[in-house]
């Protein structure tokens, strides 16, 4: 799967729905660690600071939970379809 990434936002905003999107679809299921700074970074072709950016936005709108010093898809289903309607009404 190809990063679909828009132009209109910040890099690591950009990212940070890109990964959403991955998890809305099942390619990062609740409860599943997330790659690591350096991995999603490389497979995005962005630098580590921006990926950690990136994470931490999600972790802001309770989307990943951090567990030293991993981040896991927050089990919490309710939290990702609200999430899902914020983004959805700034649209």
């Amino acid at each position: 799967m190809g990063w679909n990434i828009d132009v209109r936002e910040k890099v690591y905003q950009r990212l940070a729905n890109e990964i959403f999107f991955r998890i809305l679809h099942g390619e990062y299921a609740p409860g599943t660690k997330l790659p690591s700074y350096r991995d999603l970074a490389k497979e995005a072709g962005s630098s580590p600071e921006t990926a950690r950016k990136a994470v931490r936005e999600l972790l802001l709108h309770k989307v990943v939970e951090k567990t030293r010093p991993e981040f896991f898809v927050t089990m919490d289903e309710a939290q990702i379809e609200a999430f899902r309607q914020q983004y959805l009404s700034k649209l």
